[in-house]
């Protein structure tokens, strides 16, 4: 059922208060001595609100009832004063070390566009079949630059296989292996892929799996802080030749075939992975 406005003009009140300015406080006075001073605030616009002047501004319209009004305004279960915060004490003020929530197996988020293979995070383009001489050749050939975030010193054609087995091992392997030394891993030193050759171009030698697209050659890894880990370098005698051997050794297993400094003097200066299969489980030297 609806009011209408004769119902409730007895109840409205005269006269609508615009909210008064609360009173200033300075910090060093306690908060007993505040509430005092913030009541005798009120107090006196109550007093000053409720003065002869004021009531005679007021409309002429039940003037008894303004008063009443005004009192009515400043309710008893009311807080005397809102505190502002108070300033952070300068131990707040020191950055908290932040916890990296990243887990290993996450990889970077990309759009579609500029994904190969089927991964967001393998980056490059999709390029013609590769046709060559005497079973050289890509049939799904692209050409990658990025893998998971890590950037490759310089574009190499593979296949997908291959390519997908690179991606894998970034993150499964090489990524956690590298962990927080200098700051991460930024980029792998590509020195080889697609390669139309025998193995080791060795004349009269079976053709090298780089000539179906299914190797790469590494010759090192870049940290984030610059620095480069060094197959060549590197391998013995330096900071680095622990995690270049376990990283040497976490390949073999995911990649058929796996060869190194060890291995002999075709791969001093680089590491090779390729996607081959053989009947005793992965080659790795």
């Amino acid at each position: 059922m609806g009011l209408s406005g004769a119902d409730n003009t007895t109840a409205a009140p005269v006269l609508s208060l615009r909210p008064w300015v609360r009173p200033q406080v300075p910090s060093f006075i306690s908060s007993a001595v505040a509430k005092v001073v913030v009541e005798q605030a009120i107090t006196e616009d109550i007093v000053l609100r409720d003065s002869p002047a004021a009531i005679a501004h007021r409309p002429a319209a039940e003037p008894a009832q303004g008063e009443q009004a005004v009192r009515r305004t400043y309710s008893t279960h009311a807080v005397m004063r809102s505190l502002r915060p108070r300033y952070r004490p300068d131990s707040l003020h020191t950055a908290l070390p932040v916890t990296n929530t990243r887990t290993r197996t996450e990889t970077t988020r990309y759009a579609k566009r500029g994904s190969v293979c089927g991964i967001r995070g393998l980056r490059g383009r999709h390029v013609a079949p590769v046709r060559g001489k005497g079973g050289c050749g890509i049939s799904n050939a692209v050409r990658i630059t990025e893998v998971d975030g890590v950037a490759l010193t310089r574009e190499v054609l593979i296949g997908c296989d291959a390519a997908r087995q690179l991606y894998n091992w970034v993150n499964k392997q090489a990524r956690p292996i590298v962990g927080r030394r200098g700051g991460g891993l930024s980029g792998i030193q590509m020195i080889a892929g697609y390669s139309c050759r025998t193995r080791n171009s060795r004349k009269g030698a079976g053709l090298s799996e780089h000539a179906r697209g299914k190797a790469v050659d590494i010759a090192g890894f870049v940290l984030k802080n610059g620095e480069i880990m060094s197959v060549l370098r590197d391998w013995s005698g330096s900071s680095h030749a622990q995690t270049l051997r376990r990283l040497h050794r976490s390949a073999c297993g995911p990649w058929g075939t796996v060869l190194g400094p060890n291995s002999d003097r075709f791969h001093k200066d680089h590491f090779h992975f390729d996607t081959a299969k053989h009947r005793g489980g992965a080659y790795c030297r």
